[in-house]
């Protein structure tokens, strides 16, 4: 999932990928990873967001794409809900507590 986070992601496109039922996939992911699809989805692609807000120049909209988000809206939404701030917050927060380090 991890190399294909930029591509639509679904319950429905795995079921179609790998030819089984979306709610046996649902019900497996729960059993074997502990958290539903969306959530684990969902972290993966705050984890690579991230990533690419702190080793990047890329704009907040080109990280969004990267990290599976097409409307760069519904991933700041998304973002803050997970982690409390915004992706751009993120990023500066992060940065000054490089430049106070030094």
């Amino acid at each position: 999932m991890q190399e294909h986070l930029a591509e639509e992601l679904s319950l429905s496109v795995l079921a179609e990928q790998f030819h089984l039922n979306p709610q046996y996939i649902s019900q497996l992911f729960k059993s074997e990873i502990g958290v539903n699809f969306l959530a684990y989805l969902t972290s993966i692609r705050m984890e690579k967001a991230k990533k690419l807000l702190l080793s990047t120049s890329l704009s907040v909209a080109e990280v969004a794409e990267q990290s599976g988000y097409g409307d760069y809206r519904v991933f700041t939404k998304v973002f803050k809900k997970s982690e409390g701030i915004t992706p751009s917050q993120y990023r500066r927060d992060s940065q000054s507590d490089v430049t106070m380090k030094i």
